[in-house]
């Protein structure tokens, strides 16, 4: 039994005092897949990257060691050496891990290159391609540049990106969160039969993934771990649905002959549809079949090739800062990656008070709500309001990106996987105040892999070649 990384006595505490991490034990073996789950903001994320050598801002190490092949990654040298090399890291926001002015392929070849500086050109285009497989992502995909990129297709090109150097350690980091089950189940078996016998840290929410390809699993809460032979499963209550639309069956929400193209591929082709005021209409679909590009062309953050659009039975500008300019209705976007959304130099409680601001200016009622109410309705306890995306852990960063939509008071809130980091608790807790917004009559889209989540909508939409049915 090799072991690759050991943390022994780990103890990391906040600017406040608080213990992020409390004397955390951990062993890392090689050919061995360990799982670690446990609540959002719990403390896995900083394990995490404890094994990088890093720490957020605010944080510091206390007590005990950390090492990954005999040395101490928080040495600046060593951190150096190890990462890309002897260590593999796919984060929860993949987006924002990726060059988006380059190819895929240029950029896997690159770090084929770096780990491996003596093969040939041959040799590594032969490893990014069996990467690319490794994480199930179509050949063709490595062409595109990454904002041509799905957000699970991302996600795959980012694990086939810390695969691609064949490191001894890989961790990943809710690595089949916005995946469709079949994709995930793909991915989860690939761990377990990689040929160079990786150890590997699995942290996710997912139990069933956990427990079908974890050797061993930890859970972790408030910072502490404790071990079980298996992933316990965490008992699903049966689905309760959400309250009816209380709206008279007008469109919140109207979309016509949406075509999206990417260059001259066709992902979207004339595709229609409508979301009632107080509905939730989920959509559903294979990773890459359209469901986000979708999404983000009805929020105006990508136009579409062709199509109309109406908020309220009024035809609006698929371009959002022309509906701002105009006065139009807001339609609200929380994506997949939450880093990339939120502002890095501005706390939680700055962005919820200036979307409240936003609110208030257009005449909605959101603006009558406190942050702090916000904040509790989203679980996002005090002590996170004073902090910066950076220092949140992934969960809680979807939950902020999520609580700054909702007290903008838009008249449509688009989620694109956005429980999908959250543990079974927590995600329970952000459903239900989705299904308050519906009862006050805010129409939501909620692109999901999810059939938990798809269950509590009132209509299910899936996209499949092209088309909405």
């Amino acid at each position: 039994m090799t072991v690759v990384a050991e943390v022994r006595g780990l103890t990391v505490t906040a600017a406040d005092g608080s213990a992020v991490l409390d004397a955390v034990g951990l062993e890392l073996v090689r050919g061995r897949v360990t799982g670690l789950v446990g609540p959002s903001g719990s403390g896995k994320t900083t394990l995490a990257l404890c094994l990088l050598g890093h720490l957020g801002r605010g944080l510091r190490r206390t007590a005990g060691t950390v090492e990954v092949t005999g040395a101490d990654p928080f040495q600046p040298a060593v951190r150096r050496r190890l990462r890309g090399r002897v260590t593999g890291y796919l984060p929860q926001d993949p987006h924002s891990a990726l060059d988006p002015r380059r190819q895929l392929a240029a950029q896997l070849d690159t770090a084929a290159r770096i780990a491996r500086p003596h093969e040939d050109r041959a040799a590594r285009r032969t490893r990014v391609e069996q990467a690319a497989r490794d994480a199930a992502l179509d050949l063709a995909l490595l062409r595109r540049y990454p904002g041509q990129l799905s957000g699970g297709q991302a996600q795959r090109a980012v694990l086939a990106w810390t695969l691609v150097t064949r490191p001894e350690l890989i961790v990943l980091d809710e690595p089949t969160s916005g995946l469709d089950a079949d994709t995930a189940y793909r991915i989860g078996e690939r761990f377990t039969t990689l040929t160079w016998q990786p150890a590997v840290l699995l942290i996710s929410h997912d139990i069933a993934l956990v427990d079908r390809v974890a050797d061993v699993t930890q859970s972790m809460d408030r910072g502490r771990l404790s071990g079980s032979g298996r992933a316990i499963a965490v008992p699903v209550p049966s689905p309760t649905g959400g309250p009816s639309p209380n709206g008279d069956g007008t469109g919140a929400l109207s979309f016509e002959d949406v075509t999206v193209r990417h260059g001259p591929l066709y992902v979207l082709r004339s595709v229609s549809g409508q979301v009632a005021a107080g509905e939730m209409v989920g959509i559903r679909g294979a990773s890459g079949s359209g469901k986000t590009s979708l999404a983000r062309a009805l929020c105006g953050l990508a136009p579409p090739a062709a199509g109309r659009l109406l908020v309220h039975g009024a035809p609006v500008s698929w371009d959002a800062a022309a509906r701002v300019r105009a006065g139009q209705p807001y339609l609200a976007y929380v994506g997949q990656d939450a880093r990339t959304a939120l502002n890095p130099r501005e706390t939680v409680r700055r962005a919820l008070a200036r979307s409240l601001g936003a609110a208030v200016r257009r005449g909605r009622s959101g603006g009558t709500w406190s942050v702090e109410e916000i904040a509790d309705r989203f679980a996002l306890a005090p002590e996170l309001l004073d902090r910066t995306p950076e220092r949140l852990s992934g969960g809680q960063r979807h939950r902020a990106a999520l609580a700054r939509a909702v007290a903008a008071a838009p008249a449509v809130v688009v989620c694109d996987e956005s429980t999908a980091s959250l543990d079974h608790d927590t995600e329970t807790r952000v459903l239900k105040t989705l299904d308050g917004l519906r009862r006050d009559g805010t129409a939501i889209l909620l692109v999901t892999h999810s059939d938990r989540v798809a269950a509590r909508a009132d209509r299910v939409l899936t996209i499949h070649e092209g088309q909405l049915r």
